[in-house]
């Protein structure tokens, strides 16, 4: 329910982590497996629904819970034939969550910075954060990023201390919004992990404040806008509401 994905009904998935965490607690009780989030499946349900314009940023999502609730319903009806499953070969699957995967990379903004490092500067994508950030912030941002999913990786996969796999997920937060602060400015962290929003209206003041630089005071600014745009007409529909 990123606000880039443009959802209408985002808050619906807020709905659903409330209920896979009851359902966590009940089957905490009774000693049953937990319920996770799949991350992947998820975007990737989310870019087969969605309408991209020429850039690959989200127009729509077609929202529906049919999909999935007709993909889970399969996976649960294959309980019934786990015989006919057990046929076939391993490197099927692993080649199937291998498609998954590779298939949802170029949308990570994560990923996209990784190539940076193969790539010479003049020949970089046109991201935001590129235009205005110098490389060596980018590739420190990245640096960090790589630790944190270092830690997380290792304790995920070292079965003496992988029960604390969800703290050290959580504890990713923190180290957000307090250590990362210590490495960049403000301004450089809205670039790199804002939403679209926060980085039009950053993109708009550093426009603004361009434009005062070079032209003077807002009020100079304003009269250079009014002589590119022409003065309004004494006759405006808009005055003539105002007078009235």
């Amino acid at each position: 329910n990123h606000p880039n994905n443009n959802l209408q009904h985002g808050e619906a998935y807020n709905y659903d982590l409330c209920l896979v965490g009851m359902f966590n607690f009940v089957n905490g009780c009774f000693g049953l497996p937990w319920l996770v989030a799949t991350t992947v499946p998820c975007i990737i349900h989310l870019n087969s629904l969605a309408e991209k314009d020429s850039d690959g940023r989200i127009v729509s999502v077609q929202e529906t819970r049919l999909t999935m609730f007709f993909s889970h319903m399969m996976v649960g009806l294959s309980l019934l034939v786990l015989e006919v499953l057990q046929l076939l070969p391993m490197p099927v699957l692993y080649g199937v969550f291998l498609f998954m995967g590779l298939s949802a990379l170029p949308a990570m903004q994560f990923w996209n910075r990784i190539l940076l490092w193969f790539q010479q500067p003049s020949k970089y994508p046109d991201f935001v954060f590129t235009r205005y950030m110098e490389k060596k912030k980018i590739h420190l941002y990245t640096i960090l990023q790589l630790c944190f999913f270092g830690l997380v990786f290792f304790v995920q996969n070292y079965s003496t201390i992988s029960i604390v796999f969800p703290l050290m997920t959580l504890l990713c937060i923190p180290g957000r919004l307090y250590l990362l602060p210590r490495f960049f400015e403000g301004w450089e962290l809205c670039l790199l992990d804002g939403d679209d929003t926060e980085i039009d209206e950053w993109i708009e003041q550093k426009r603004r404040s361009m434009r005062s630089l070079f032209f003077g005071t807002d009020s100079d600014v304003s009269i250079v806008s009014e002589a590119e745009t022409g003065p309004e007409d004494e006759d405006s529909p808009a005055q003539s509401i105002e007078e009235a």
